[in-house]
């Protein structure tokens, strides 16, 4: 019993939320819509970063041994993700890299209306799952949502007292809610089937969402894998903290049953490891594409500089900012968003009397980086709303480095690291237009893009999937001998 209140007041204690303060920065005074709080314990030490950084993938904790694999045989991997896969380019260079070394790979997935249950890439396969009583609940959920039902009736008759009409919302409100969750319920069940069938050796989980999934399909003679893309309690904006605070509590409890955690930069595995007690290294594997042949020429527009957003048009990415900081920007200067979502009509609108502000067409995952080559500088403006968002390493920051574009960036820790630290850019402050406009003014000048890009061919070389790809197959290829 003392040992129980004394593990439960270390808890307490290591998850006490600290207000990250950054002195002498732009960063200073966060947006705090719901009492923002950045959980970073321990200031995020050195030391931890040093253990990070240096592993390079032995990360298996006691368990008990996976059945014993036969001599000649494959190992099996099963990655699963809650996304259709068309547009997921990290889980899509994992399979791919551990498929080549000779890995039998297949990733599980939801259904879409623009996929199909089965597909074959070069090195591995995937299989999607749908549940026909999810489909249903979802139109069911959709009918019940405010937003799509059809305008009020003329007010004829008599209205019912307050009282009953808020009774009623509510009533309507638990039901679009366990609607949700059956629904919910029944495409993990779907998952958990398809993924059972693989016979798998190692389970992968992509983020928290479908981390109970792989355990379950590991049951006890498997091996599991936490991938966590980003901190996922965190990423949620508008609900509830008590809801925060249980998905936080199933990660925690689901994290400890995994042979291994990986995550996308250090600043993300000192969270994990500071707020769920790990206590083996979490292994860094960064979110970079292939090392691509840098062409200048393919720069069109001589006379102007071409600034480039190429990414989903969704919130929390301060793209409406980008826009209006148009209005501040040079005459050479041009601002080019190359994506889709569901931002666009409200970024065409916000641009609409600004001809220094252009649209692209979307091009395909495989084609961002050679896309990219026909920009000056590249921009990434993520806002700091929430603690996911402010130590985020987007792809588009690596993208840019293997297109040999100089970039223009949020001050956030993990871009200010890269930029910085290999002197390849500049920061700004995302929630300031002319912040931002004063950025893209600078990094456009000859001289500092001259700079940047001599810096740009070395740290090419260093920031490649190339690289990070040995520690991934470090991690996968021990578990043919646990």
């Amino acid at each position: 019993m003392v040992k129980l209140r004394n593990e439960a007041t270390r808890d307490r204690a290591s998850n006490t939320l600290v207000r990250h303060t950054l002195i002498a920065n732009p960063m200073n005074t966060l947006r705090n819509e719901e009492s923002f709080e950045l959980t970073i314990r321990g200031h995020l030490h050195t030391r931890t970063r040093a253990l990070i950084s240096n592993a390079d993938g032995l990360v298996i904790a006691k368990t008990k041994p996976m059945r014993e694999l036969p001599s000649g045989e494959s190992l099996r991997i099963c990655m699963i993700v809650s996304n259709d896969m068309l547009n997921d380019p990290r889980v899509a260079r994992h399979a791919a890299v551990l498929g080549a070394h000779g890995f039998k790979v297949t990733v599980v997935c939801p259904l879409s209306g623009r996929t199909s249950r089965t597909e074959e890439r070069t090195g591995y396969v995937i299989r999607r799952v749908r549940s026909e009583l999810f489909d249903y609940l979802k139109i069911m959920v959709k009918r019940r949502n405010p937003s799509q039902t059809s305008p009020p009736k003329a007010q004829t008759a008599p209205q019912p007292p307050p009282r009953l009409i808020a009774r009623k919302k509510t009533l309507a409100w638990l039901k679009k809610v366990i609607l949700t969750l059956v629904s919910l319920l029944l495409l993990q069940l779907a998952l958990i089937r398809e993924a059972r069938r693989t016979q798998a050796h190692v389970y992968c989980a992509n983020d928290l969402d479908t981390l109970p999934i792989a355990l379950i399909a590991a049951g006890f003679d498997a091996k599991a894998v936490y991938d966590s893309h980003e901190l996922w309690p965190d990423m949620l904006l508008g609900i509830p903290e008590f809801y925060r605070r249980i998905l936080r509590s199933l990660e925690k409890i689901s994290i400890k049953r995994t042979h291994a955690v990986m995550t996308v930069n250090e600043f993300i595995a000192d969270v994990l490891k500071s707020r769920y007690s790990i206590k083996c290294p979490v292994l860094v594997v960064y979110n970079t594409p292939a090392t691509f042949e840098i062409n200048r020429r393919h720069r069109t527009n001589r006379d102007s500089k071409i600034v480039l957003y190429q990414g989903l048009f969704m919130p929390e990415r301060g793209l409406e900012n980008l826009v209006k900081s148009s209005q501040y920007l040079l005459p050479d200067v041009r601002i080019v968003l190359r994506g889709y979502g569901g931002l666009e009509s409200e970024l065409r609108r916000l641009a609409s009397r600004r001809r220094n502000v252009r649209f692209d067409r979307p091009v395909a995952m495989q084609e961002l980086v050679k896309a990219a080559q026909s920009a000056h500088v590249g921009v990434v403006s993520y806002l700091p709303t929430n603690l996911c968002n402010y130590l985020a390493s987007p792809n588009k920051l690596f993208e840019y480095i293997q297109a040999g574009l100089p970039i223009a960036a949020s001050d956030m820790p993990f871009m200010r690291k890269i930029i910085l630290e290999n002197d390849i850019g500049v920061l700004f402050d995302p929630r300031d237009p002319e912040s931002i406009a004063r950025a893209l003014n600078k990094a456009t000048r000859t001289v500092e893009l001259s700079r940047y890009r001599r810096n740009l061919t070395q740290v090419a070389e260093k920031y490649n999937w190339e690289n990070e790809s040995r520690k991934l197959l470090s991690l996968y290829s021990s578990f043919k001998h646990a």
